[in-house]
């Protein structure tokens, strides 16, 4: 039976990392073609590119665990199915729990350390992510800005020409001001040089003009010229983030911050939202080893494309109802805590009756 035990681990846990490097490449694309720009174009060493790869990686696996368990589960079971061991280990007398123990037993023990991972574990490493990328910043500035391409700062929009070692070059800063009506206005300059502080960004810049719409007359345009202007931009938490945010806090901190929130009477859907999502993340591994052991099981031609394709189904399903419930648990329409176990329940609910139907064959 030991053997037998092994043998079945072996097929899920190979499946599963399968599942885990595919899954998590994929949420992962964008982020590594960022971290690869900052080497190649931004003089950003491999070690602390390297660094921050790794503190990206618990975030990520909060997600891709929970999917690459459903998958490991259907093309491990439905391999048995499709080369009929299912039914030889049904002939020689062994019942279902027999060839199954092992895998709901182990991912039981997956979802209860997910439960620290995502409630202790994902949040420090996101702060340190956060640290170390406002060091990166504060150090070349020139990181955040890319050719061509309009880049938030604070309050403001900026498009620039060109990025190069020594400062950026064609700068345009726009901002549309609430306090004045909506009058826009603009800073033009031939080139600028950037420092980053602790809350704000300073600009120099060189031979340009500064350009506002007339609220009198908005069809006329006062125009200034300058060949050096220093301008700050406040931060505001927009590009280096001073304030803890909520998926940096640990779930101790997460109920101390709603305790405070709920004295001052003041609502805590969004601090409650990110609290349970982590609940129901850490125990979405079990639920899907529920649905995922018979549905794999009842596959016997296919087996593996098969269990591919259902698993992408069953992840559709599963995180279209998790959407809905953040969604209607930020916005207040429901209580988080209920809203967001509904994906869990339902699919826990899915594979109870798929249990009793395959048990009663």
């Amino acid at each position: 039976m030991k053997i037998l035990h092994r043998y079945i681990i072996r097929e899920f846990l190979e499946s599963f990392f399968f599942g885990l490097a595919v899954f998590s490449f994929i949420l992962l694309l964008d982020q590594i073609f960022q971290l690869v720009n900052l080497f190649l174009s931004k003089g950003i060493s491999l070690f602390l590119v390297a660094k921050l790869f790794v503190l990206i990686l618990p975030n990520i696996f909060s997600l891709t665990i929970p999917m690459s368990v459903l998958l490991g589960i259907l093309l491990a079971y439905g391999r048995f199915s499709e080369d009929n061991e299912i039914t030889s280990m049904r002939s020689a007398g062994m019942g279902y729990f027999s060839f199954t123990s092992p895998v709901l037993a182990g991912v039981l023990c997956l979802s209860l350390f997910l439960v620290f991972f995502n409630q202790t574990l994902s949040p420090v490493t996101h702060r340190q992510f956060r640290q170390i990328y406002k060091e990166v910043l504060s150090q070349h500035p020139l990181v955040k800005f890319e050719e061509k391409t309009i880049t938030r700062v604070g309050d403001y929009r900026m498009y620039v020409d060109t990025v190069a070692q020594d400062g950026l070059k064609g700068v345009n800063i726009y901002k549309f001001s609430p306090s004045e009506a909506g009058v826009p206005w603009r800073i033009s300059a031939a080139s600028a040089t950037v420092s980053v502080g602790q809350d704000a960004v300073l600009f120099l810049l060189y031979n340009g003009y500064w350009q506002k719409a007339n609220p009198a007359h908005p069809e006329n345009l006062i125009h200034l010229k300058f060949s050096s202007y220093q301008f700050t931009i406040p931060l505001g938490g927009e590009v280096i983030p001073v304030s803890q945010s909520l998926r940096e806090m640990s779930g101790r901190q997460l109920r101390v911050e709603m305790k405070a929130y709920r004295d001052k009477k003041m609502p805590t859907n969004f601090i409650e939202t990110e609290y349970w999502l982590r609940w129901t993340l850490a125990f979405a591994p079990f639920v899907f080893a529920v649905v995922g052991i018979p549905l794999g099981i009842v596959l016997e031609r296919g087996g593996r494309s098969i269990g591919f394709g259902i698993s992408l189904l069953v992840l559709f399903a599963y995180y279209l109802l998790l959407v809905t419930g953040l969604n209607m648990g930020e916005k207040g329409y429901a209580a988080p805590k209920y809203v967001l176990m509904l994906p869990n329940a339902a699919a826990f609910l899915a594979g109870l009756w798929l249990w009793r139907k395959m048990l009663k064959k």
